[in-house]
């Protein structure tokens, strides 16, 4: 199946790597849409998303270099539907790949260069972008030029890419950090719930009219892909190379 890089200013395919290039590649997403949609209507998470190697081609995370080796850290049906347990497996992490399948059986997500750290801030990234299966392909959607606001990473929220473009898990009370640093209440209160997103696509991400979901939507599944050599550090956050 072929991977497509699509820039919604321009009539012609684009790809990530500027929005570098204008050819397409190939990829192979291994859960069917129409399992996907059983998934959905069911509520029955599959025993793996999967995600489409590919589309992380000349990244920080690309599977194919020596030295990634991707895996699934976090993974809510397993691990905990809660901001904080999304936190506790991802933070200091590294760069990640995020996959959601929906209620309404559509799988997508999005590429975070600059991982999670739980700092209440926001940080830009011209290498950030959105994804989703249509039809079995791939379909990348880069962030808009600069990179501006394309990660907001709330302590006691789950993925959040652009202000609204994609939001997994929102914090159930305002960020009290003014993007200043943690919050020092009690996280545990104001913890998003990571089986609820919503998206209003097109703020900080170049994105199509097939974009699969607008609005409020259920979570069936959602799991995270880093490379397993990056080790978490304690206490200040940061993450190492491990062994290198």
């Amino acid at each position: 199946t072929n991977i497509v890089f699509v820039d919604a200013f321009s009539p012609t395919p684009r790809s990530i790597n500027s929005i570098r290039s204008s050819h397409s590649r190939k990829t192979q997403l291994h859960s069917s849409s129409l399992g996907d949609l059983l998934s959905g209507i069911t509520g029955q998470a599959p025993a793996s998303l999967n995600y489409p190697a590919d589309v992380l081609e000349g990244t920080n995370i690309d599977p194919s270099r020596s030295s990634i080796d991707l895996q699934c850290v976090y993974k809510a049906s397993r691990d905990g539907w809660s901001a904080i347990n999304f936190h506790e497996s991802v933070d200091g992490r590294g760069s990640a790949l995020v996959v959601v399948l929906s209620k309404s059986g559509k799988k997508f997500g999005g590429y975070n260069p600059l991982g999670w750290q739980s700092t209440d801030d926001y940080g830009a990234s011209n290498a950030a972008f959105l994804w989703y299966d249509k039809g079995g392909s791939a379909v990348a959607c880069p962030v808009l030029s600069g990179g501006n606001a394309a990660i907001f990473d709330y302590a006691t929220g789950g993925p959040n890419f652009g202000a609204a473009d994609l939001v997994i898990g929102r914090p159930q009370a305002a960020v009290l950090g003014g993007f200043a640093g943690p919050d020092a209440e009690d996280i545990s209160v104001a913890a998003g719930n990571l089986r609820e997103g919503s998206s209003s696509a097109g703020g900080a991400y170049d994105v199509p009219n097939g974009w699969p979901v607008r609005g409020k939507f259920g979570v069936v599944e959602i799991e995270v892909y880093c490379n397993a050599n990056v080790k978490p550090t304690g206490g200040g956050g940061g993450f190492s190379l491990w062994p290198f």
